[in-house]
């Protein structure tokens, strides 16, 4: 064939190279879609030198057949690399062939040879000096992306001797390879990455700030999570609303996570945008394997307040979740004389949000271990006068008040709220520890189970609790 096409050319019958005749499916094709097909890179070659067409996909037929081979918008350059014809590449990168010609799929000729992993065909299509790096295909790839999507590590790095920045490239969520590569749970092109040293603290570009850590943390890898530490992540990074990747991993319930950064030495009392350490967090979800981590694991600070004046047992009042009183004994198992009492910056006590809440539990054991019963909020409420559809929780509490509680102090009696004067003087129900005027106040009996055996001064619905116990709710 070669020899008939050069006796043709040499008599003037250029037109011979550049005809287009019948093809696969009757699409039409020139020479040089033949001989590529056929793998004649011989024939090939000579034809590109020659003059022929060189980037003109098949076309429809010569009566309009559109067969599928040529709705591919494949020129020559693309199929050559499809097949790993190296010298017809070669040729056709030395006669200016379009380099960066897309497919019907967006694929330019670099993104094929990546995909059939050709690598020679990526080295000669990388020193091209035209070559465009940044074309996306339809599924919006570079071709980097197209090399780590296929695992193609080592065409990965001829871009990237090209392009540094190849790999900070990010997609419509603003993420980079890494990231996703994170997000997806991506070792093997995790560890690619950090051996190309790609910048490990760069931050999602949107509205959060995560950085490849962060993303980490949140979907619980602990091989990635290491590898991004030795890496040098910067392990107290904090997002737009300053978390810190302990926060993260303990509002996702990450309790081996948190362990491990608290291992490299992460700034456990760091304040988010709210003024929550991770304490805070683990506790308003209810993450009893975190908070007890935490706890014996860090220096963490349980007396911090945040914004809204909560400490971390103010917040597990507040959210009140099924488990709390067992977060609660382990509080008090680290922390024995953790203050009950303190008020937060509504005025409630942590008695006082459980009981609101109507986490039963919780209230019985913090009027276990001592909390007191008749703190008022800052709109005057106590759990004797906060507004309930039932008493019966309350009746419940009073039932088991182990010892004698610690007395309130107030200006103002809290059952009919008469002010104290001279002649309205304080008083005390010895059961629960109300200060209550003399009207209030006038039952007496004892009370055994404080080894009080004479009769003290109660208040009407101790006295109920105490003479009926808890069929006084009724």
């Amino acid at each position: 064939m070669k020899d008939i096409l050069n006796i043709s050319i040499r008599h003037t019958h250029t037109f011979i190279i550049s005809r287009w005749s019948n093809g696969p499916d009757n699409c039409r094709q020139t020479l040089l879609h033949r001989a590529v097909d056929e793998n004649n890179e011989s024939v090939a070659c000579f034809l590109i030198r020659s003059g022929c067409d060189i980037n003109s996909p098949r076309q429809v037929g010569f009566n309009g057949e559109t067969p599928d081979i040529c709705k591919t918008l494949e020129s020559p350059l693309h199929l050559a690399c499809q097949w790993g014809l190296e010298r017809v590449v070669s040729t056709l990168i030395e006669h200016h062939a379009d380099i960066n010609k897309k497919d019907a799929e967006g694929n330019t000729p670099l993104h094929v040879a990546i995909i059939n992993q050709h690598i020679n065909i990526i080295n000669l299509l990388i020193r091209a000096p035209n070559l465009d790096l940044s074309i996306r295909n339809k599924q919006n790839q570079t071709s980097f992306a197209c090399s780590i999507v296929s695992k193609n590590n080592e065409a990965a790095n001829l871009i990237l001797k090209r392009e540094p920045n190849a790999a900070e490239q990010i997609d419509n969520k603003g993420r980079n390879f890494l990231h996703i590569a994170v997000q997806n749970g991506d070792i093997e092109s995790v560890l690619f990455l950090l051996t190309v040293h790609v910048n490990v603290n760069n931050r999602v570009q949107d509205t959060n700030q995560l950085t490849p850590l962060h993303l980490c943390v949140q979907t619980g890898n602990e091989i990635i999570l290491r590898n991004l530490l030795l890496a040098g992540a910067n392990i107290n990074n904090v997002t737009a609303n300053r978390r810190s990747a302990l926060h993260i991993a303990s509002e996702n319930n990450r309790g081996f996570i948190c362990s491990i950064l608290i291992e490299n030495h992460i700034q456990a009392n760091l304040l988010d945008s709210n003024q929550n350490t991770a304490l805070h967090l683990a506790v308003q979800h209810g993450h009893s394997d975190v908070v007890r981590r935490l706890l014996s694991e860090s220096d963490i600070d349980v007396f911090t307040l945040n914004n809204k004046g909560m400490n971390c047992l103010h917040v597990l009042a507040h959210y009140s979740m099924e488990n709390a009183h067992l977060i609660f004994a382990a509080l008090l198992e680290f922390y024995p004389k953790f203050p009950l009492d303190i008020q937060d910056g509504q005025g409630n006590s942590a008695l006082l949000s459980a009981y609101k809440n109507g986490h039963g539990q919780l209230c019985r054991a913090l009027v276990t271990a001592g909390a007191n019963l008749s703190i008022c909020n800052n709109d005057l409420l106590s759990i004797f006068t906060m507004p309930v559809a039932s008493k019966a929780l309350l009746v419940n509490i009073l039932d088991i008040i182990p010892h004698e509680p610690p007395w309130g102090e107030g200006e103002t009696c809290l059952e009919c709220g008469v002010k104290f004067t001279i002649t309205n003087r304080r008083h005390h129900c010895r059961h629960c520890g109300r200060v209550l005027c003399k009207r209030c106040s006038m039952n007496e009996l004892p009370i055994i189970k404080f080894n009080l055996p004479k009769p003290v001064r109660v208040c009407q619905l101790c006295n109920d609790v105490l003479t009926f116990g808890v069929m006084a709710a009724r």
